[in-house]
């Protein structure tokens, strides 16, 4: 085992000891999940497939979801929709994920808008005085 294989399960290890003190079992089911369809995403992409890293990703990181908000049977018609609607777009998808990726790993949370310049213009207040009450 190489030095990132021990870390991953050193914490992998912890996570389980703390979600068994705390009595969180039912979060097992969905992190392991999402934890399965983060490494079947990174590996279907080092391998070249985009293709079935997004939708290895889609399919398993939404289950993990699901399950989380016990939202499984409705839930699932909604990921096998957003699956359908996917083919075809895995590429662009990818690429959004990674940018999403990159700036979390710099820090930069907020998504890279292209700003606009708009002039502020005031307008003339009419003087009242401090004592007047407007009824309505």
């Amino acid at each position: 085992m190489n030095k990132q294989q021990n870390v991953l399960l050193g914490a992998a290890l912890v996570a389980l000891g703390l979600i068994w003190w705390l009595n969180l079992s039912w979060l097992v089911w969905p992190a392991a999940l999402i934890g399965l369809g983060a490494v079947a995403y990174q590996q279907r992409r080092q391998l070249g497939d985009t293709v079935a890293a997004v939708q290895a990703g889609l399919w398993l990181v939404g289950l993990g979801l699901l399950f989380l908000l016990n939202f499984v049977f409705p839930g699932v018609l909604f990921l096998a929709g957003a699956s359908i609607l996917a083919r075809g777009r895995e590429q662009r998808i990818d690429d959004r994920v990674q940018r999403m990726l990159g700036n979390l790993r710099n820090g930069n949370l907020r998504p890279n808008l292209p700003s606009q310049h708009v002039p502020v213009t005031s307008e003339p207040t009419h003087d009242r005085a401090a004592s007047e009450t407007t009824r309505l």
